[in-house]
């Protein structure tokens, strides 16, 4: 089941008279504004920093000489 999915779920609670309501009363789906830019921004920060540290392994993996294969 999707994160999409899960959210279009209502979830039910009983009131003290055995009334059946919502529990979850708004569901923002879509982010606007200001909100919207900080959560791009730092999803471009995270996806650099992602990167950045991929190629330091990459480098340090190049940097390491081979041991040779066992039986050779």
């Amino acid at each position: 089941m999707s994160e999409e999915e899960t959210l279009a779920i209502p979830l039910v609670g009983k009131e003290p008279d055995g009334t059946e309501r919502s529990v979850r009363s708004h569901v923002p789906s879509v982010v606007t504004g200001s909100e919207a830019t900080r959560q791009i921004r730092d999803l471009a920060r995270r996806r650099r920093e992602a990167e950045a540290k991929l190629q330091q392994h990459l480098r340090a993996v190049q940097a390491t000489p081979k041991a040779p294969e066992p039986g050779t």
